[in-house]
């Protein structure tokens, strides 16, 4: 299996997990904003927001360099180093964890009450999702260590499969049995548990660490100087990704987030493409460099980023121009964030575009220099929200968010471009550009003739035309070799050759 093969491979496990995955939080999304109104999903996204962003405090960036470090051994020569490595990683992250769940119980009162100016019930809610930080950390630590082993599909069973799934039937049952505020709190809890148990039993089997290695660990100096870097870094992307609803919430109310959620919620699911492709591609791109193989690693760049291109463009285009149809999945009340949707469209495209030129620099050892990517849009983002939301409202959020993108997204080509000499631009990206071009023209041309159907009808006929007419136009233009490739890993799954 050649290396377009195997990413199709792994990349469509995750891409398939993702889509089921987002397809359930859509719909938990979607019934909560229908059932508990703007108000109570802007309350639920505020205390889902600081959760994250605390959430990253406790994992030190450890999940990023456990992987790395586990995908440059070998597992059958050096299992006991790995044992170690993972061993230590879970440790860490256990304390720092819980240090971070406790600040964040005893501060949750300040940070609901004087800061965000909200109601008790916020400050119940942030209680409850703190004691899941534990649990949500260990997760997504030992879900990255057994994608060091270059397998993704634990990872995705945990995270894609079976956390969404409870998430989703726990907030059913909480909502019809118990009571609107249940169902806000309790299915996030419930799921961090479920996803920790899980999780760390498919560990122990994969990598054979046990309790008593876990128990006796000794702090990694190394792990830890290569992961809290990370830390920084994805501690200012999640502050990034999650800014627009905190200064929303600091300068509107929670009704206002309510409003903007839907948007945020829809275009992130273009995220979905982007982690599909780079959950395979950065312990690759580790190993890659680490043996010196720089023409695999670029070739591998140049490939997922047109991959990339290739998936995000039929999704975008039905976002862009049929926005207040797919917003109308929340319910009419969220209509008039319509224009939110094609703006933060526009900026995960630009971000998952883009987005490989951002691992292949933290996996070629330069993770300082992310971490100052991301400081510096980290700062403009925060300064475009000061001076556009009090201006503009939820426009400004939007806008901010996607002035920061697109600038934070071109430094990092640049700077792989000028570091690494690797350019993801070459002639074979101007068939999918020019084959999008045409997809959005067509979708303009039908859309009065589909707007007046049912809600559901319009996006199906949208998004079959959106992929069938893309689709049609790559291959009369001839599908590349790496392509066919592509494909024939799609046929690995099916047991094919």
């Amino acid at each position: 299996m050649n290396i377009a093969q195997k990413i199709a491979k792994e990349s469509t496990i995750t891409f398939s997990g993702l889509v089921y995955g987002n397809v359930n939080r859509y719909l938990y999304t979607a019934l909560l904003a229908r059932w508990v109104g703007a108000e109570f999903l802007g309350i639920y996204s505020l205390a889902n927001s600081i959760m994250l962003i605390s959430e990253v405090l406790g994992k030190m960036g450890l999940e990023t360099g456990v992987m790395r470090f586990v995908s440059r051994l070998n597992p059958e020569t050096d299992s006991e180093k790995i044992q170690k490595v993972i061993a230590s990683a879970l440790k860490m992250t256990t304390i720092f964890s819980l240090v971070i769940m406790v600040g964040l119980i005893l501060s949750s009162g300040i940070i609901a009450n004087q800061i965000l100016n909200e109601s008790t019930l916020l400050t119940s809610v942030i209680i409850i999702f703190a004691i899941a930080i534990p649990f949500n950390g260990l997760t997504l630590v030992s879900a990255f260590a057994t994608q060091g082993f270059k397998r993704l599909k634990y990872k995705t069973l945990v995270t894609q499969f079976i956390n969404p799934t409870f998430l989703l039937g726990s907030m059913l049952i909480c909502f019809w049995f118990i009571s609107t505020e249940s169902a806000i709190m309790v299915p996030m809890l419930i799921t961090g548990i479920i996803g920790f148990f899980v999780m760390v039993v498919v560990l122990k089997r994969i990598s054979g660490v046990s309790n008593n290695q876990i128990i006796k660990a000794k702090f990694d100096s190394s792990l830890l100087k290569f992961s809290y870097p990370l830390m920084f870094v994805t501690i200012l992307q999640t502050f990034m990704h999650w800014m627009d609803i905190l200064m929303l919430g600091y300068f509107t109310d929670a009704t206002t987030v309510g409003l903007y959620h839907p948007a945020a919620r829809t275009a992130g699911l273009l995220q979905a493409l982007l982690l599909s492709f780079i959950s395979i591609y950065t312990p690759m791109a580790s190993q890659f460099h680490a043996e010196g193989e720089r023409e695999k690693l670029a070739d591998t760049y140049k490939l997922v980023s047109r991959w990339l291109l290739i998936s995000a463009i039929p999704i975008s285009a039905v976002f862009i121009i049929f926005p207040g149809k797919v917003l109308l999945l929340f319910g009419p009340e969220y209509l008039p964030s319509a224009n939110i949707l094609v703006i933060l469209t526009g900026a995960t495209f630009i971000q998952a575009l883009l987005g490989a030129a951002g691992p292949t620099l933290s996996m070629s050892g330069y993770t300082k220099l992310a971490l100052w990517n991301t400081v510096g849009a980290f700062a403009l983002n925060f300064g475009l929200n000061i001076y556009l939301i009090p201006k503009y409202g939820i426009i400004g959020a939007a806008i901010a968010t996607l002035i920061s993108l697109t600038i934070l997204g071109f430094a990092r080509i640049i700077e792989v471009q000028i570091i690494l000499r690797m350019n993801f631009i070459d002639r074979k990206v101007i068939k999918p550009i020019l084959a999008g071009l045409i997809v959005f023209t067509g979708l303009f041309f039908i859309k009065d003739f589909i707007m007046p159907f049912h809600t559901l009808i319009t996006l199906i006929l949208a998004g079959i035309f959106s992929v069938g007419i893309f689709g049609i136009i790559l291959w009369v233009l001839k599908i590349e070799t790496e392509d066919l490739d592509f494909f024939k890993g799609l046929k690995v799954l099916k047991g094919r050759k």
